[in-house]
């Protein structure tokens, strides 16, 4: 954003409010604050769902879902009579746009861009041939197929454009680009908040599928117009409830990465985001314990402690949630209570409500056991979820020490607990275990998922032979 333009000067209103006040909206890159100044002391409310108005050079704004703090001001400027300011904080901004009220706040439309969009799905768009003399070339760029889901709520679309840009002569050189959109068309009109939350399942997927922290690019939108005949701007949109990309600080996509890409998705697309924007809700606890691993920065500790979480979650979400069918596990218990003596009835009752469930190390047996469709690929499933030369049991049994003791600290495990380069080792497989069970949630090709993790899984093993060859040397 043009910092020249950062200051906005202009009239403001308070939806619901027969008030209106000159003011000064201070743009940023991401956000802004509205500063509002009156003579007298106004009984605004500290919560407002819009405030609106123009600049005074034609510029229109929404401010959506406002906090409004009072301060007062006696300085020089004022000639030392009390003014009064009001600060308008809010989670969005949306330029070029004016909403009377929060039920105005609807979108039609919506087209944004997230990190690492156009290396993650890129397509092999240009072409080039030679003449039959050889010294001339015929340069052309295909346009892609179009990549669409479409649900009862709205269709999500990838819209993937190459040009040619401007000839160099100092070169002789054509500059060639790709651009790729997201694109969201709502079957009827949908409110902002539950836009910006289909967005960001959005950018999940892509971060799962990247293995790489994901961040808004830029959103745009076309709102709900009541008269067809109105003429339809898009409208920037962007705020503090918006985790937009510092590009400083954003890893960047290579092909050494091993992840999944639009291409080797491309074919069962729509099934592929069917059953993510399906499952997104029940699996969400899963989903935002995974993505922490890249989002938040914090102890090896904390990672390992979130997977171990994210993988008890999925378990307890996918998979049989009980030991023995539920009338015989009531039978065991009533028998043990109805023996024990009466004063520890009670007391035992409470200590066996739980009795019934998967202990962890029963749920880590089965998720270490991963099973294919057919018995291809046995061997490779069979060695998948691997770690150097341990066994499945002491895995579990590693898991369990470190898990046991980061939760409660007791003193005799400090010494079972791994640390260090072994708790990386183990924070990498349990990572890898939660990618491939999300992944294959999607019905994505059991090949892709499969080679996908296994090279993973070959990337661990040659990082702890290495290590183990240097110990030894």
């Amino acid at each position: 954003m043009n910092s020249k333009n950062n200051l906005q000067f202009g009239k403001w209103f308070i939806g619901g409010l027969d008030i209106n006040l000159n003011g000064i909206l201070n743009l940023t890159e991401e956000s802004g604050v509205l500063e509002l100044y009156s003579d007298e002391e106004l009984p605004l409310p500290y919560k407002a769902d819009v405030v609106y108005g123009k600049t005074y050079q034609g510029k229109a704004f929404t401010l959506y879902k406002c906090q409004i703090e009072g301060s007062t001001n006696s300085s020089i400027v004022h000639d030392y009579e009390t003014k009064y300011i009001y600060k308008v904080h809010c989670d969005y901004i949306l330029e070029d746009a004016i909403f009377n009220s929060e039920q105005e706040v609807l979108i039609s439309e919506v087209y944004f861009s997230v990190t690492n969009l156009e290396r993650w799905a890129f397509q092999n768009n240009v072409e080039v041939k030679s003449h039959d003399d050889y010294t001339r070339y015929s340069i052309t760029t295909n346009k892609s197929d179009e990549i669409l889901h479409k649900n009862e709520e709205f269709e999500f679309k990838i819209s993937i454009y190459t040009y040619a840009g401007d000839y160099s002569y100092s070169t002789s050189s054509v500059s060639i680009k790709t651009y790729v959109r997201l694109e969201l068309k709502f079957t009827k009109p949908t409110h902002l908040e539950r836009i910006h939350s289909i967005i960001y399942q959005i950018r999940d997927f892509i971060s799962l599928c990247t293995n790489l922290r994901t961040y808004i690019d830029y959103i745009t939108a076309k709102p709900h117009y009541t008269n067809p005949d109105e003429l339809q701007i898009p409208i920037k949109i962007y705020g503090n409830a918006i985790e937009f990309g510092d590009n400083k600080n954003i890893e960047e996509l290579q092909n050494y990465h091993v992840y999944i890409s639009l291409d080797n998705i491309k074919k069962d697309f729509n099934l592929c985001m069917k059953n993510w924007f399906e499952k997104n809700e029940k699996l969400r606890p899963v989903i935002d314990l995974y993505l922490s691993i890249n989002y938040h920065r914090t102890s090896l500790e904390r990672h390992f402690l979130n997977l171990v979480q994210a993988l008890e979650a999925y378990h307890r979400l996918t998979r049989k949630n009980h030991v023995l069918p539920k009338e015989e596990h009531e039978r065991k218990i009533q028998s043990i209570i109805t023996n024990a003596p009466e004063q520890y009835q009670n007391w035992i009752k409470e200590k066996l409500n739980f009795s019934n469930e998967p202990s962890l190390h029963e749920r880590l047996e089965e998720l270490l056991t991963p099973k294919g469709k057919t018995e291809a690929h046995e061997i490779k499933y069979h060695h998948l979820f691997r770690l150097g030369k341990k066994d499945k049991v002491k895995i579990i049994r590693d898991i369990k020490n470190t898990r046991n003791y980061n939760t409660h600290f007791d003193e005799r495990l400090k010494r079972k607990s791994l640390k260090g380069e072994e708790l990386y080792q183990l924070i990498l497989l349990l990572k890898l275990m939660i990618e491939y069970y999300l992944l294959m949630e999607l019905e994505i090709d059991e090949d892709i998922v499969l080679d996908l993790s296994w090279r993973k899984s070959e990337k661990l093993s040659t990082r702890i032979a290495i290590i183990e060859s240097t110990k030894s040397n």
